[in-house]
């Protein structure tokens, strides 16, 4: 995104993800890249909230130092010459305001780089004379005459030095000349329109200055071009020939932009684009060379006009919206879509110049690198676990390298497959309680451990762990807080088709179906821990986790009162039958009920195996409370406890066999191994070995996958 050829727009690109996903370690990464070649500047409206004026002056400062791309510092005489206005108090009377005006200018003009070189001439030329008149002409001029010279001499030397800070001034004529046309001048002077600009308000010279901002900007870029010099820039095809003659764009780097000083920075930003386009209408109006990074956690309602939310499936039906594309995927080509005709809405509005893009998260091996360390976390705990519980998430990769430093090496806090709910601090608060804390947005409070009753978080986490209701627009009103905690939840960028984890044999029963949104792993993984740790009414905490029998609790009641509310809302929005049939079957593993699960899933086997694969997958995504208190191999000993010895026949046995493994091996605490692989393989065999059909392809492609 960084190359550049002229009279192209550039965009303002939001780098989306939510909280502590990574976004500001990545601007910082690419602003460490650019270097010196790339001219670049940061804001961090975290830090400092500036006002857009002040932000704007930040940006110019930070790009007038040396590139070792132009021959030339860049500056902003436009955006200078207003901001010196606007910060000067001007006298009530004309005469005297246009003379602090007057002043300003020459002021301003000694401290550019022809005034100085116009100073130091002067001063030159000032010596020149004294050398004229004292010495080599001190024997020819005598008396009154040298009197007469002398006073030339010195009526001269203000001369001089006006016409030659009128040359270094010849250098400001477009800046002054823009000041007149843009329109609060209404076509006055310079000088007045100087005046007017320092009498307005702050926030009314907002506009025109980060339009003179961007003037400059574009000003620089067109007169004063990049060195020719290689670089490492990947351009696309339709451009590999010309790859010696691009330029590279300005960018600026913005976190927090979600906050209310970030808004109006970027809002004012966008605004002075369109105010520039409008005022010098062509191709290439707002072609200035600045490219915005900006690190967004909240999804912005004007955008929707073009791009489709990442909690949706498929973009609204009728409409110009269009996919948002992950960070490594997202290409100028797509954004400059469009600019086609018919291709959206009034390209006028702020919407036209937006960018949305997903931060790509972190891969296993970058996961592995960053919480790799010797201290153990309650034990040694497999990448491939770690990556799958935190979802590649920065803020959760950095959670559990702390929850590394404070265990003790000796603590004996947990097993290796249950590093969440074991991991505890100094004080007995377990991580899922700290990390809902730091992670969920304002209006949703984190649950506090062993409390009884769930908090709206883990109601929508609850809720949303159901693929199909995910994406659903038909919400149970009965359940407490839900559709406000969705709301929250997804603007907030928490649910997306981004954080999908497809299991390998999706593909074969859905096909190239789109991918569910769902709950961030990390987020989802800590509330249903918290739901599971929560003790049931009037019994004690060491009661309720005692071997045997576990009284129904907070698990329990919560999924089986969201399966009675959607059973509930089906009949009145047309659901099918034999779909509220596999809910309910979905709703009955989340419970618990195994048994009568793979049976019911057993007598649908001989129908259609490709129906019959995705109703499995279906099955096997359905939260495991298993997993949050003992080993995936004692999990699964126990669900096919004596399975063999009921009198079964071969496909209910095998049936059993693979749900049981599936379900398991879906969840994020279990490390994924070639023995759960050959096992998967071999049920997935045996199944199209005793397979009533002829058609038995679904069975074997989903074999294969495990092979």
């Amino acid at each position: 995104m960084i190359w550049r050829y002229p009279d192209q727009r550039q965009p303002v690109v939001a780098l989306l993800g939510p909280r502590q996903s990574g976004k500001t370690t990545m601007l910082r990464s690419l602003s460490q890249g650019c270097g010196s070649t790339v001219v670049h500047a940061h804001l961090d409206f975290h830090e400092n909230p500036l006002d857009p004026v002040s932000a704007a002056a930040l940006v110019a400062f930070q790009m007038m130092r040396g590139w070792d791309t132009l021959r030339r510092s860049p500056v902003f005489h436009r955006f200078a010459l207003g901001l010196l206005a606007l910060n000067e108090n001007l006298e009530a009377d004309r005469s005297r305001a246009t003379d602090q005006i007057k002043g300003l200018i020459q002021q301003y003009t000694r401290n550019t780089r022809r005034g100085r070189f116009a100073t130091r001439l002067e001063e030159a030329v000032d010596a020149t004379m004294d050398v004229v008149v004292t010495g080599a002409l001190s024997p020819l001029v005598q008396g009154q005459a040298r009197e007469v010279v002398t006073a030339a001499r010195e009526r001269a030397r203000p001369v001089i030095g006006s016409l030659l800070q009128s040359t270094a001034r010849w250098g400001l004529r477009d800046a002054l000349r823009w000041h007149v046309g843009i329109p609060e001048a209404e076509a006055a002077g310079s000088l007045d329109a100087l005046i007017r600009l320092s009498s307005a308000s702050r926030s009314a010279a907002v506009g025109p200055l980060l339009a003179a901002f961007l003037a400059d900007a574009k000003d620089q870029a067109e007169r004063h071009p990049a060195l020719r010099s290689p670089c490492s820039c990947e351009l696309p095809e339709e451009y590999a020939g010309r790859a010696a003659r691009h330029d590279h764009a300005w960018v600026l780097f913005v976190d927090g932009a979600q906050t209310p000083a970030g808004r109006r920075f970027l809002a004012a930003l966008v605004a002075a684009r369109i105010r520039n386009e409008q005022n010098e209408p062509g191709s290439a109006a707002a072609a200035d060379p600045l490219v915005v990074l900006a690190a967004c956690d909240q999804w912005q309602p004007e955008w929707t006009t073009r791009w489709c939310e990442p909690w949706r499936t498929t973009p609204l039906p009728d409409t110009p919206q269009r996919r948002v594309p992950l960070l490594s995927r997202a290409t100028r080509t797509r954004w400059t879509r469009q600019d086609e005709a018919g291709a959206g809405p009034d390209p006028a509005s702020a919407a036209h110049y937006w960018y949305p893009v997903w931060l790509d998260p972190m891969s296993e091996e970058r996961v592995s690198y960053l919480t790799d360390d010797a201290a153990p976390l309650a034990a040694p705990v497999p990448a491939s676990v770690v990556h799958a519980l935190t979802g590649g998430h920065w803020g959760a990769a950095l959670a559990l390298q702390e929850q590394r430093e404070i265990t003790p090496p000796d603590a004996e806090t947990g097993a290796p497959d249950r590093p969440l709910p074991a991991a505890v601090d100094a004080s007995g608060r377990p991580l899922w309680s700290r990390a809902l804390e730091t992670s969920l947005p304002e209006g949703l409070a984190a649950p506090a451990p062993r409390r009884t009753h769930p908090t709206p978080v883990v109601l929508a986490a609850a809720y949303l762990a159901d693929m199909r209701t995910a994406d659903d627009p038909r919400v149970p009103q009965d359940i407490a807080d839900l559709p406000r905690s969705l709301e929250l939840l997804r603007r907030n960028l928490w649910v997306s088709t981004f954080f999908h984890r497809p299991s390998r044999i999706r593909e074969v029963g859905w096909g190239e179906a789109d991918r569910p949104p769902v709950l961030h792993p990390w987020l989802s993984r800590c509330a249903l821990t918290a739901l599971s740790a929560a003790t049931p009414d009037g019994v004690p905490a060491p009661a309720a986790a005692a071997e045997g029998e576990r009284p129904a609790g907070p698990w329990h009641d919560v999924f089986t009162r969201q399966a009675r509310a959607l059973a509930a809302l089906a009949p009145t929005h047309n659901g099918s039958g034999p779909a509220r049939e596999e809910q309910q079957l979905f709703y009955d593993l989340a419970l618990g009920r195994f048994a009568p699960v793979a049976e019911a899933l057993a007598d649908r086997f001989d129908r259609d195996h490709r129906a019959w694969v995705r109703l499995l997958d279906y099955l096997a995504s359905a939260p495991c409370r298993l997993v949050h208190e003992q080993s995936a191999q004692e999990s699964y000993a126990l669900l096919l406890a004596g399975i063999e010895q009921t009198g079964r026949d071969v496909v209910a046995v095998a049936t059993a066999k693979l749900l049981a493994l599936l379900w398991l091996y879906n969840d994020p605490l279990t490390e994924r191994s070639r023995r759960w692989d050959a096992q998967i393989e071999e049920g997935f065999e045996r199944l199209s070995h005793n397979s009533r059909l002829l058609d038995v392809s679904a069975l074997q492609q989903a074999g294969a996958l495990f092979a």
